[in-house]
């Protein structure tokens, strides 16, 4: 027997006599047949128990001859999902369990393949019903059609592949490159700037020298003519012990040599210091600048500001205002509007041709009802000051020195470091630096355009808007690197 032919015995075996379909949920007489529970329950008259196998016709007990055959439900259940399968392979195409036929035809509609006796079924009446070779050829062409098109797609995208990986180790090795490059530029610029350190202390250092050789000789010539008038002196008392003749005749030399002590004025020689401008400083503390406003409310009477916030003059006429709590009664102070917990800030202050004034940091504690603060800790700041002819800068630490008149200054607070710092905006170079000392309280910008004298040149105190700045953001953030990189 062939192999079709042992699959068709296989289905006869495994095939109900009574519905003559693949055995569903079967059971077996005592004769030996096995039928369809539900097929042999048809074949009982009425309700009785008795029944003749379809078959052999021999008695059956339905209540206690038949035993459910598992095994054969698992046979039929695996040939039924088998013999389509095995047919196909022996033939080349399907076989409809239907109708037993070759499937020969596809409906194009339902995407079924069909045998001749479904294609002519109802529900296929009014559709597309093609021979399979034909939809089996026309399915290779497209199938090889994509199939190229996915090759096509499948070497593109091996290139891209190819060339991001090429990238990638590109990118790495650019990576490297420019990193030795950063950090040989980072070390030149820290080289650079340790030089020009070096040089700055070197040109301090001289003047500190040619300072002291000028005091020195200043002293020296002050003793010489302070000894001279001692001498003068001794003269005088002799003269003063003569006798009345003898002390006329002498006393109109004395007086002569006296009056030529008297109109010599000792030269006053003070310290003379050069600034020295700081490559970069101006640019680093740009990154953090902030837009300070005025704060009205805490303005002397005698203070003017402008409707901008960010100007303040002194005006002779008090103004009818408020004594608010907050409003300074007798230092002719206003505040900043910002007030700094934390973080690193700059500002700058434009003084102009301006010879008083006070500009600073202050607690926002301090007290505004008091002539002078009882906590001189509270505040720091620096002032301007003009003095018969000269100009001098004060500064709540160190006191009093000569300076140049400062046209305009720049504060740098550092609240985490207690650190504050004045600036000459103009030549970018230090005025002076306080000790750092931890806040233990909030910040507020300190401004006083002071009280006006007839030495002094009146005029405002204007806080520069960061839009005034001429730096660029880039410029900022690389001066901001450099600085940290340099930072110990």
């Amino acid at each position: 027997m062939d192999v079709k032919g042992l699959i068709d015995n296989l289905k006869i075996n495994l095939t109900c006599s009574i519905c003559l379909g693949y055995f569903t949920d079967p059971v077996t007489a005592n004769c030996g047949h096995s039928f369809c529970k539900a097929c042999l329950s048809h074949c009982r008259v009425r309700a009785d128990e008795i029944l003749a196998c379809p078959e052999c016709r021999t008695d059956i007990n339905y209540g206690n001859d038949l035993v459910t055959n598992s095994r054969l439900q698992q046979l039929s259940i695996i040939t039924k999902m088998l013999r389509p399968l095995l047919l196909q392979s022996l033939v080349g195409q399907s076989i409809c369990e239907k109708h037993g036929e070759k499937e020969k035809l596809f409906c194009e509609e339902d995407h079924r393949i069909l045998c001749d006796s479904c294609s002519l079924a109802p529900e296929h009446k009014n559709h597309q019903v093609l021979p399979l070779e034909r939809v089996v050829a026309k399915s290779k062409e497209k199938l090889l059609e994509t199939q190229n098109i996915l090759k096509r797609k499948e070497e593109h995208l091996q290139k891209k592949e190819f060339y991001a990986i090429r990238t990638q180790i590109k990118c790495g090795k650019h990576s490297l490159h420019f990193q030795r490059l950063l950090i040989y530029e980072y070390e030149t610029m820290r080289k650079f700037l340790e030089d020009e350190k070096m040089l700055q202390l070197q040109g301090l250092n001289q003047q500190f020298r040619d300072n002291l050789m000028k005091l020195e000789r200043n002293k020296v010539k002050l003793s010489q003519e302070i000894q001279n008038l001692q001498l003068m002196l001794l003269e005088v008392e002799k003269h003063l012990k003569k006798t009345p003749s003898e002390m006329l005749q002498g006393m109109k030399g004395i007086l002569e040599k006296s009056e030529k002590l008297l109109v010599q004025e000792p030269e006053v020689v003070t310290e003379a210091w050069a600034t020295f401008p700081i490559t970069g400083l101006r640019e680093i503390f740009m990154t953090f600048y902030r837009d300070i406003t005025l704060d009205p409310l805490t303005a002397h009477t005698h203070l003017i500001i402008s409707e901008d916030l960010r100007s303040v003059k002194y005006t002779s006429i008090p103004q009818d205002l408020p004594n608010n709590e907050e409003r300074f009664v007798h230092s002719l102070t206003v505040l900043g509007a910002q007030t700094f917990t934390s973080g690193r800030h700059y500002w700058e202050v434009d003084i102009g041709e301006k010879t008083e004034w006070e500009v600073g940091i202050c607690e926002e504690s301090i007290t505004r009802k008091l002539k002078f603060s009882p906590f001189p800790q509270d505040i720091r700041i620096l002032a301007g000051c003009k003095y018969q002819n000269n100009f001098f800068l004060w500064n709540s630490e160190k006191g009093c020195c000569s300076s140049p008149p400062v046209h305009k200054v720049g504060i740098f607070l550092d609240y985490e470091r207690g650190h504050v710092a004045f600036y000459n905006a103009i030549d970018r170079s230090l005025i002076y630096s306080y000790l750092n000392k931890a806040f233990q309280r909030p910040m507020r910008p300190y401004f006083s355009p002071c009280l006006p004298d007839e030495e002094s040149t009146p005029g405002s105190l204007i806080i520069c808007p960061r839009s005034t700045q001429q730096m660029s953001e880039k410029e900022g953030k690389f001066c901001l690197e450099l600085r940290d990189s340099i930072t110990p």
